[in-house]
């Protein structure tokens, strides 16, 4: 897969099909859009492409109210990439881009620089200043400036409809089956091994420390996770939070890996959150604690035993 990041750059098509979004997630709503994209590409012999933002436009315009992104840049790179998709462009969002017009919006970056023949597009996507356009914009616009444009959505799961907001909001509550439904995959965090104060050795449970990465994470508490290195995955237990019965301040990404026993700093992993166990508590002593850990390790072989 190609990734555009300069449109001066970008190599003239003789039929490219467009389909624009944020597409934070690269859910089941955007796998849909994404997959009508390729099909309409491959039924008239044209290239398929995604165009996308960097950065999200709320971070520039509205930071204070910005949502938290499920997936760093790169893993959504890569999503997109297992789509399908013959290409990505990624145009970096400016103030000056986001007072475009629709019109303008259309004509200066479908047309003139990308010489798009059709249009797929959300059902709810807005572009343009002031979120002025939408589907239903689109499709005029299509009509006046002689593109074809296909409007594909709602997509829902279980009578739920899919959107990033939606997906943010079961994960913010620690809903991570609930989640994994809308997404089509667990969510995950994404981060490099770094050294901890070890404190875990003490009681018999050593842990990974992961400097996670990823904005969108669940409430504090022990999740049944599943820790993806290179191309192997490895079950595992991890604690987010403070540490209470440590008084500690700073939260950290701790996992206990199942049956490990490597050395992996420095190495960049992927962590899967399938279920929430508990959230967390402070312990009277390191004791209790170890006790506590015990009965949520085998309750997380439990769960993804069954996942």
């Amino acid at each position: 897969m190609e990734i555009i990041r300069d449109l001066d750059a970008l190599a003239r098509h003789s039929y490219p099909v467009v389909t624009p979004g944020n597409f934070d997630g690269v859910h089941l709503g955007h796998r849909a859009i994404l997959k009508a994209t390729i099909d309409r590409a491959r039924a008239a012999g044209g290239t398929a492409f995604a165009l996308t933002y960097e950065p999200l436009p709320a971070k520039l315009l509205v930071p204070d109210r910005a949502p938290p992104l499920i997936l760093v840049p790169d893993d959504k790179l890569e999503l997109l990439r297992l789509s399908g998709l013959d290409g990505v462009i990624v145009v970096r969002f400016t103030h000056a881009l986001s007072q475009l017009e629709p019109r303008e919006f259309v004509r200066d970056f479908f047309l003139a620089r990308i010489g798009a023949r059709e249009v797929v597009i959300g059902h709810s996507v807005n572009f343009g200043h002031n979120r002025a356009g939408n589907a239903q914009v689109m499709v005029e616009l299509g009509g006046e400036f002689g593109f074809d444009t296909t409007v594909v959505g709602p997509v829902k799961i279980g009578g739920m409809e899919v959107s990033s907001t939606k997906i943010r909001g079961l994960i913010g509550v620690g809903d991570l089956r609930a989640a994994a439904k809308l997404l089509g995959r667990y969510h995950f965090l994404h981060g490099c091994v770094v050294r901890g104060r070890e404190r875990g050795r003490t009681i018999g449970f050593p842990t990974a420390n992961i400097a996670n990465e990823t904005e969108c994470i669940p409430p504090d508490g022990v999740y049944a996770t599943r820790l993806v290195l290179e191309d192997e995955v490895f079950g595992s237990i991890t604690n987010i939070g403070m540490r209470p019965t440590f008084a500690e301040t700073m939260r950290t990404f701790e996992a206990h890996i199942f049956d490990f026993d490597r050395d992996i700093y420095g190495m960049r992993v992927k962590l899967e959150l399938v279920e929430r166990i508990r959230g967390e508590k402070k312990f009277d002593s390191a004791a209790a604690l170890k006790n506590q850990i015990s009965q949520d390790l085998a309750r997380a072989r439990e769960i993804l035993a069954s996942a």
